[in-house]
């Protein structure tokens, strides 16, 4: 039996954001951290059941030429039942409305993860606009 479950167009609780982090292994944050991301984005999905956050995600960036979807995560509990795609697919009909022909839409996938955003059009790097990707880790390795 498919569950029932809650789209909203809306920023999550933080605690909400902390917890999810914490079950997909995105590691954890603090509350002030969280409120500060939250309040620093653009667009929210959130995908509850019975009241709890079981799929999020969100594009950041300055809502002009850069949009960035960041922080695309669905519950353990939930796997399987096309959280992820109900997220993408709001995120996308975002972005199709409010991105112009110079904006640059991005997204770092997790490890993995990346043939699940072929399906909504994205193409892995480099490609004809974009060299090969690159991010910088000095900041995280001091955690290990």
């Amino acid at each position: 039996m498919k569950e029932e479950f809650d789209i909203r167009l809306e920023k999550p609780h933080h605690l909400d954001y902390i917890q999810i982090r914490k079950e997909v292994g995105f590691g954890e944050v603090s509350p002030e951290q969280s409120q500060q991301s939250l309040d620093n984005s653009l667009f929210f999905v959130c995908i509850y059941h019975s009241e709890k956050l079981m799929g999020f995600g969100r594009v950041v960036g300055d809502g002009v030429l850069f949009f960035y979807i960041s922080d695309v995560m669905v519950s353990p509990q939930a796997k399987g039942q096309g959280i992820g795609s109900m997220i993408m697919n709001e995120i996308m009909a975002y972005l199709k409305k409010t991105a112009n022909r110079w904006s640059t839409i991005a997204l770092l996938a997790a490890p993995n993860k990346e043939n699940f955003y072929t399906k909504f059009g994205f193409e892995t790097c480099p490609n004809k606009y974009f060299g090969q990707g690159l991010s910088y880790l000095k900041l995280v390795e001091l955690e290990v």
